[in-house]
Protein backbone atom coordinates (compact mmCIF):
# COMPACT_ATOMS: atom_id res chain seq x y z
CA UNK A 1 0.00 0.00 0.00
CA UNK A 2 1.69 3.36 -0.54
CA UNK A 3 2.25 5.93 2.41
CA UNK A 4 1.07 8.49 0.46
CA UNK A 5 -2.02 9.25 -1.88
CA UNK A 6 -4.16 11.80 -4.11
CA UNK A 7 -7.46 11.01 -5.39
CA UNK A 8 -9.73 13.51 -6.72
CA UNK A 9 -7.69 16.64 -5.13
CA UNK A 10 -7.65 14.92 -1.86
CA UNK A 11 -4.52 13.62 -0.17
CA UNK A 12 -4.44 10.37 1.96
CA UNK A 13 -1.15 8.84 3.70
CA UNK A 14 -1.69 5.89 6.16
CA UNK A 15 1.69 4.75 7.53
CA UNK A 16 2.92 1.49 9.70
CA UNK A 17 6.28 1.03 9.39
CA UNK A 18 5.32 -2.85 11.11
CA UNK A 19 3.08 -3.06 7.82
CA UNK A 20 5.91 -2.12 5.41
CA UNK A 21 8.21 -4.63 7.13
CA UNK A 22 5.86 -7.44 7.09
CA UNK A 23 5.04 -7.00 3.94
CA UNK A 24 8.84 -7.68 3.18
CA UNK A 25 8.47 -10.43 4.01
CA UNK A 26 6.08 -11.73 0.98
CA UNK A 27 8.11 -12.34 -2.18
CA UNK A 28 5.48 -11.16 -4.22
CA UNK A 29 6.06 -8.16 -2.78
CA UNK A 30 8.62 -5.52 -4.41
CA UNK A 31 11.84 -5.38 -1.72
CA UNK A 32 12.38 -1.62 -0.60
CA UNK A 33 15.68 0.26 -1.81
CA UNK A 34 17.64 1.77 0.75
CA UNK A 35 16.62 5.01 -0.47
CA UNK A 36 12.88 4.04 0.53
CA UNK A 37 14.16 2.86 4.03
CA UNK A 38 15.49 5.95 4.32
CA UNK A 39 12.65 8.33 3.69
CA UNK A 40 10.62 6.15 6.03
CA UNK A 41 13.07 7.18 8.10
CA UNK A 42 13.23 10.17 7.58
CA UNK A 43 9.09 10.64 7.87
CA UNK A 44 9.51 9.04 11.18
CA UNK A 45 11.96 11.95 12.34
CA UNK A 46 9.65 14.39 11.44
CA UNK A 47 6.53 12.80 12.83
CA UNK A 48 8.66 12.40 16.33
CA UNK A 49 9.53 16.37 16.30
CA UNK A 50 6.41 17.45 15.25
CA UNK A 51 4.52 15.07 16.99
CA UNK A 52 1.94 16.17 19.70
CA UNK A 53 1.09 14.42 23.16
CA UNK A 54 -2.00 14.25 24.74
CA UNK A 55 -2.67 12.75 28.31
CA UNK A 56 -6.17 11.49 28.81
CA UNK A 57 -8.08 12.37 31.81
CA UNK A 58 -11.63 10.59 32.58
CA UNK A 59 -14.64 10.87 30.66
CA UNK A 60 -12.46 12.72 27.84
CA UNK A 61 -12.89 11.42 23.89
CA UNK A 62 -10.47 11.84 20.83
CA UNK A 63 -11.64 11.47 17.29
CA UNK A 64 -9.00 11.35 14.47
CA UNK A 65 -9.38 10.37 10.79
CA UNK A 66 -7.12 7.92 10.21
CA UNK A 67 -6.61 8.75 6.50
CA UNK A 68 -4.83 12.15 7.27
CA UNK A 69 -3.34 11.89 10.76
CA UNK A 70 -0.80 9.67 12.28
CA UNK A 71 -1.20 8.24 16.13
CA UNK A 72 0.29 6.53 18.07
CA UNK A 73 0.20 5.09 21.84
CA UNK A 74 3.22 4.95 24.16
CA UNK A 75 3.42 1.93 26.34
CA UNK A 76 1.52 2.09 29.68
CA UNK A 77 2.02 0.45 32.86
CA UNK A 78 -1.37 0.17 34.62
CA UNK A 79 -2.24 0.10 38.49
CA UNK A 80 -1.84 -3.02 40.15
CA UNK A 81 -5.06 -1.91 42.06
CA UNK A 82 -8.60 -1.99 40.46
CA UNK A 83 -9.55 1.33 41.58
CA UNK A 84 -6.75 2.96 38.82
CA UNK A 85 -6.85 0.37 36.10
CA UNK A 86 -7.35 2.50 33.15
CA UNK A 87 -10.17 1.75 30.53
CA UNK A 88 -9.69 2.62 27.07
CA UNK A 89 -12.46 2.15 24.70
CA UNK A 90 -11.55 2.10 21.10
CA UNK A 91 -14.40 2.56 18.36
CA UNK A 92 -13.64 2.59 14.27
CA UNK A 93 -17.02 5.19 12.86
CA UNK A 94 -17.15 5.37 9.14
CA UNK A 95 -19.30 7.77 7.98
CA UNK A 96 -21.94 7.60 5.47
CA UNK A 97 -20.33 9.91 3.57
CA UNK A 98 -17.16 9.31 3.28
CA UNK A 99 -14.16 10.21 -0.03
CA UNK A 100 -12.63 8.45 -2.05
CA UNK A 101 -9.38 7.39 -0.76
CA UNK A 102 -6.25 6.33 -3.22
CA UNK A 103 -5.66 3.43 -5.75
CA UNK A 104 -3.73 0.89 -3.67
CA UNK A 105 -5.16 1.35 -0.44
CA UNK A 106 -7.79 -1.06 -0.69
CA UNK A 107 -5.26 -3.60 0.79
CA UNK A 108 -6.54 -1.82 4.01
CA UNK A 109 -9.66 -0.86 3.35
CA UNK A 110 -10.89 -2.84 0.49
CA UNK A 111 -14.32 -0.63 -0.75
CA UNK A 112 -12.45 2.95 -1.46
CA UNK A 113 -15.31 4.53 -3.46
CA UNK A 114 -16.52 7.32 -1.93
CA UNK A 115 -19.56 6.82 0.38
CA UNK A 116 -18.53 3.22 1.30
CA UNK A 117 -18.74 1.21 4.16
CA UNK A 118 -15.14 0.35 5.25
CA UNK A 119 -15.53 -1.63 8.19
CA UNK A 120 -16.45 -0.23 11.72
CA UNK A 121 -19.52 1.11 12.56
CA UNK A 122 -22.06 2.32 10.15
CA UNK A 123 -22.97 6.22 10.90
CA UNK A 124 -25.70 8.30 9.18
CA UNK A 125 -26.21 11.21 10.81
Amino acid sequence: MPVFGIRDGKFTSHYSRTYVEAAQLNPDVPKMSDAQWEALDLLADVCQELHTAHDFEPGEMQILNNHVVYHARDAYEDAEHAEGKRLLYRLWICPAVNRALPHGHEVLWGNIDANSLRGGIEFSG
